[in-house]
Order: structure tokens, then C-alpha cells, then sequence
């Protein structure tokens, strides 16, 4: 067994140095130390918070002074499915004690209701804080929200955000959030930087998608056009926009928890219900056929006799027929329109359709021609989004879909589109850019701001398997020479 080696010995590697000026250092890089600062200021929130304001707000102010503070912050219609206990304890508590302005004294001696909750408690109870700890709250008393962009995650470590509103990149030092954001998700937050520490303060515990940033970007205008100013400014952000910017977030909030199911309808404008209509079926599938086979549009009943599936001793187990109808008062073009679909087996019928209508419609034709052949068992109805809910996964791709997808010609095929569809890019107007192409958005500051947002949706989508457009991001930016833009 070899013997330990010390600090002031020769190092091992054969460097010639001391051990603690060689090796030792790379070791001890490799250890995750704690930040001592960092978990300092987390140690120091929790006490203003948890010793401090908390209690000064339940024991000296009235009880319902946080019914009258939600009241204040939240919508009436949240979505229910928002974790409300994470929502009040993450989010709620920072912005009751460091941005709502009561605008009631609370008949609370020296309360003043023009100033926040923690102001009141510095100004009343300062002799109880000391220096770090009033500090603290002043730091906090300027900060203010905006939405932050997540641009790069270092697990348990740090983030590197950028602050929509304002333009400006921040450095965050963060370990739980590592685990849970990527690149490209929206945040909605406050920093606070004391001692040389930036930390998020109150974050709200919802991400919004990487899509929402245009709608941002128009938010900051908006906000740029009622303020009559040319760039915000922390100050706008704090003092006249903080209610602003939580309204438009919770309104992003619901509208992504609430995103219906697409109405969806077939081509004779009929809500799409997915119908599938059971008959017991007294005759044999063989005859069922030619009596219904005016449905099909055709005359061949022996074509779809031999693609019926039969048994080893040839007996017909199964024939699947089209309901058709000529025309389509929709695509005029069409020479027939696919209005169900019709499974044959010994001893019973089934009738599918894509919605109600057609169902009845169905129901009636094959009484007019099976008559007594058939007697009518059940319907079942799912809507698109319990159809789509229902399908196994391995029905969501035909296998032959996927055999052909990997075929070399069809990869070829595909990446010469895509080749081709990028090339175009540069030089088409796309509706975020303001319909502007790509080329002309770079030219502009705003232009580039919209550009960026729009390769970061570019990038979170080429993740997807089933992205056959995958866009080569770093090759768009510097063809566009993003790299060299200063944005700030």
C-alpha cells in the first residue's frame, strides 16, 4: 500500500511541484464545496422572512390583511389545476411583504398604507435588524419582476437567464431550479443581488414554453408606448408596471392551462365525434356484402371478397367495405366522399363514422338495406381528444410508416426538402418577425430580438423525434451574422 501523500510533499503527476500548488488545487475544483456566500443570503432570506416579516404580519395587522392581499394578487379564475399551496409559499409570501401596497392603514398605530409591508416593519421595527439584515430588506424594497429567459443551465450550480423586459443577462446562482428548467423556458421572477450574489426571490413556480416570448416581446412595447419612453427602466418595472406584469402573466398562465382541444369538424361541417354503432348480424358476411355494396360506389364484390380475411380452411372471418357518397360539397374536386367505414364478421356488424350525423345517417341505410339481417346492439361516441387518449402508442404509427421513414431514399428525400426549405428561409416573411424575412428582421435591433426568440422555439422543437424540418441554428446565426450583433 502506498503511503498518503502530503501537502508540502512533491506532487505525484512529476511536475516538480509542491502537491497543495499542483494536483491538490485540480482536486479540490472537482469537490462541490458549498458556496458559502451563496448559502449565506439563502440563510438570511429565510430569517428576515421567517423571524422578521411573517410574524410581524400575522400577530400586528389585522387577521384578514392576507385574504385582503390575495385578493389583490390573484385572479378569481385561476386554474384549478395550479398547485395553489406552492403558488402562495413560493410565489404569494415575497410579493405580500415586498410589493403589496395596502392602501389601508389597518387602524395599525404609525402603519403606512402607501409603503409595503416590510417598508412599515423597517420603519417601526428597524432597531430590531441589524446591519446585514437591513440591508436585505432595502435591497429587496428595489427590486422588481419581470420574465427572464433561461439561456443556460449548469446542474446544481447556476443560471444564465435574460431579462426579456430589459435586455439584460443575469448570472443566477441556483441548485433546485437547475433540475427543473432548461433552455428556452420563460420564468417569472425577481433578482436579488447583495454581497456580489444574484438569487432569485419569489419565483413563480410555473414555466411558461419557449413560444410565449413573441407574445413578450409585444407585452415590452406595449409597455414602452404607455410609459412614452424608449427603453424601460428598473424603476418603470417596479413602480408603475408591477401589476401589470403580474395580470399579463397570469393571463399567459390561464391561457396555456386552459388551450382547448381544437374544434375540429368533418368536410360536411360536422363536430367530429367519433362513432362506433355495434348490429348482431343474422346472415353471413359474404351476402351482408352484396346487399350493402351499393355503398361502396362500386360493383366488385368479389375484389373485396379477396382481400377478406378467412381462416386456414377459407372460411370468410372478416370484410372491411368503405361507406362512400359521390362528391364533396367542400373540395368540389373530390369524386367521393369517405363517410364510414364497415366491418363485417360472422355474426355481427359494426358501423363507424366521425360524428353523429353520420352515424344516423348510417344507421338508416343499413336498416333500408339488411332489414331484419341486423339488429341494432350499442354506439359508443368518444370526442378527438378520448380518441386520441385511447389510441395505444403503437397505433399512433403505422409500422409500415416507420419501415418507409427508414428507408436511405426517403431519408434522402427528406433531407434535400429540408435542405431546400432552409435555404428559402432567410428570404421569406414569417408572421413573429413581424412579417418581416429573416434577412431584413437582422438588420434591426428589435429585429434581432425577435430573431433570437424565434431560433431558441428552433432549438426546444429540433428535440422533438418527429421534427423532419430540424434547422441547423448555429449555421441560420451566423449566415445572419447574430454572433456579431450587440444587443444591449
Amino acid at each position: 500500500m502506498s503511503e498518503k501523500i502530503g501537502r508540502n510533499d512533491v506532487c505525484y503527476c512529476g511536475s516538480g511541484k509542491k502537491f497543495k500548488k499542483c494536483c491538490l488545487q485540480q482536486s479540490l475544483k472537482c469537490l462541490d464545496v458549498p458556496d458559502e456566500e451563496w448559502r449565506n443570503l439563502r440563510q438570511l432570506e429565510g430569517i428576515v422572512i421567517d423571524k422578521h416579516l411573517t410574524p410581524y404580519a400575522t400577530q400586528e395587522l389585522p387577521a384578514d390583511v392576507i385574504r385582503l392581499a390575495l385578493d389583490d394578487c390573484f385572479p378569481e379564475d385561476l386554474p384549478e389545476d395550479l398547485d395553489q399551496e406552492l403558488l402562495f409559499s413560493h410565489f404569494f409570501i415575497p410579493w405580500f411583504l415586498f410589493n403589496w401596497i395596502p392602501l389601508e392603514e389597518f387602524d395599525v398605530k404609525g402603519f403606512d398604507p402607501d409603503k409595503t409591508v416590510s417598508q412599515n416593519y423597517l420603519q417601526m421595527h428597524g432597531n430590531s435588524l441589524n446591519s446585514v439584515e437591513r440591508c436585505f430588506i432595502e435591497a429587496m424594497n428595489h427590486t422588481y419582476y419581470s420574465f427572464y429567459s433561461v439561456l443556460e443551465v449548469e446542474l446544481e450550480k447556476k443560471l444564465v437567464v435574460k431579462d426579456i423586459m430589459l435586455g439584460i443577462t443575469h448570472t443566477i446562482k441556483e441548485r433546485q431550479g437547475t433540475y427543473m428548467l432548461k433552455r428556452g423556458d420563460i420564468v417569472f421572477s425577481r433578482i436579488l443581488t447583495l454581497a456580489n450574489q444574484s438569487i432569485f426571490i419569489g419565483m413563480m413556480p410555473f414555466t411558461l414554453p419557449v413560444g410565449y416570448q413573441h407574445d413578450l416581446i409585444d407585452f415590452k412595447d406595449w409597455l414602452i408606448e404607455e410609459n412614452k419612453v424608449q427603453e424601460l427602466t428598473p424603476e418603470i418595472l417596479r413602480e408603475s408596471s408591477d401589476t401589470e406584469l403580474c395580470d399579463y402573466f397570469f393571463g399567459l398562465i390561464q391561457s396555456a392551462f386552459s388551450k382547448q382541444f381544437p374544434t375540429l369538424v368533418n368536410t360536411d361541417g360536422e363536430l367530429m365525434q367519433f362513432s362506433k354503432s355495434y348490429f348482431k348480424l343474422t346472415v353471413k358476411p359474404e351476402e351482408a356484402l352484396r346487399c350493402l355494396l351499393p355503398l361502396t360506389l362500386s360493383k366488385d364484390a368479389e375484389g373485396f371478397l379477396r382481400d377478406a380475411k378467412r381462416s386456414e380452411s377459407g372460411v370468410v372471418q372478416k370484410i372491411e367495405i368503405p361507406w362512400l357518397k359521390k362528391g364533396n360539397k367542400k373540395h368540389q374536386n373530390w369524386d367521393n366522399t369517405v363517410m364510414g367505414h364497415i366491418t363485417l364478421q360472422a355474426n355481427k356488424l359494426m358501423l363507424e363514422t366521425n360524428s353523429e350525423e353520420r352515424n344516423q345517417r348510417g344507421k338508416k341505410l343499413l336498416d333500408k338495406y339488411l332489414g331484419d339481417a341486423i339488429h341494432f346492439q350499442k354506439t359508443l361516441i368518444e370526442s378527438p381528444e378520448q380518441k386520441l387518449k385511447s389510441m395505444p402508442k403503437s397505433a399512433i404509427k403505422n409500422k409500415k410508416e416507420i419501415n418507409l421513414m427508414e428507408s436511405p431514399e426517403v431519408k434522402q428525400q427528406i433531407k434535400e426538402i429540408a435542405k431546400a426549405h432552409w435555404e428559402n428561409w432567410f428570404d421569406q416573411p414569417i408572421p413573429v418577425l413581424n412579417n418581416q424575412t429573416p434577412r431584413e428582421a437582422a438588420k434591426t435591433k428589435k429585429g434581432v430580438e425577435r430573431l433570437e426568440a424565434l431560433l431558441l422555439q428552433y432549438e426546444q422543437k429540433d428535440t422533438e423525434k418527429d421534427n423532419l424540418l430540424k434547422a441547423d441554428v448555429d449555421y441560420l446565426r451566423k449566415e445572419l451574422n447574430l454572433d456579431k450583433k450587440d444587443l444591449h
